[in-house]
């Protein structure tokens, strides 16, 4: 009898056992299957910066370093359609020598293209970027350089916020400034690299100061006006 009773003791005892087993591995992969949702730890939605290349041929008349007065109104037509504007690189691709290197017909035709874009308040860098087939002789290709920024799509809020244990931003978080932040930079490309600030200079900026503090302010015309009709 007294066997028995220690028999049907331990199965009862070994049940219990049982049980708080199931109960404690069910509650540790429940924790891990929430936990799988923030196993990234930089899973933030960003904006996304690509470089675009916009192409243009040009052709040089045989012998001549200089664009014709047609050939300058087509590059100018379609600087004007590409909407050239601040943050553009702008760039050369010319035939080059077996040294890689340019012909003295090919530098000078360069030494044009810089004055002609300089006038217009655009800078030509100084080195060739190679493009693809190299041009024909005679031929010459301007390429545009843009940074073009893609921001995220935000409002998706669909992934479960249990299970956080990290303490994790969810992916939507702060989605809304960083997709304002890149439609408001000037330049895209400082989203990558920044921009560099220049050297200070701390006599200009106490010229500007002084200049504030002690010249008077300018009477606006409509003031001005205002005042002799009240003299009338």
């Amino acid at each position: 009898m007294q066997k028995t009773v220690i028999q049907k003791n331990t199965n009862s005892f070994s049940r219990l056992i049982s049980t708080t087993g199931l109960i404690l591995a069910s509650l540790v992969l429940a924790s891990c299957s929430g936990a799988a949702n923030f196993a990234n730890g930089d899973s933030q939605k960003r904006n996304e910066v690509t470089m675009i290349k916009i192409p243009f041929m040009m052709t040089f008349e045989a012998g001549s370093t200089s664009l014709s007065d047609n050939a300058v109104r087509q590059l100018d037509m379609f600087m004007m359609r590409s909407n050239v504007s601040y943050g553009d690189e702008l760039s050369m691709d010319f035939p080059l020598n077996r040294d890689g290197g340019l012909s003295d017909e090919n530098q000078k035709r360069l030494t044009f293209l810089t004055g002609l874009l300089k006038n217009r308040g655009l800078h030509l860098a100084a080195e060739v970027t190679p493009y693809g087939m190299s041009p024909s002789p005679n031929k010459a290709r301007l390429l545009i350089s843009r940074y073009v920024v893609t921001p995220p799509r935000c409002g998706d809020w669909s992934q479960p916020s249990t299970g956080n244990y990290g303490n994790m931003n969810l992916p939507d978080f702060g989605c809304s400034t960083q997709a304002s932040l890149g439609l408001m930079v000037a330049n895209p490309r400082d989203l990558i690299t920044g921009a560099t600030g220049g050297s200070t200079d701390a006599e200009k900026a106490a010229k500007s100061i002084h200049t504030y503090r002690t010249k008077k302010p300018a009477k606006s015309s409509s003031g001005a006006s205002s005042g002799k009709a009240k003299k009338k």
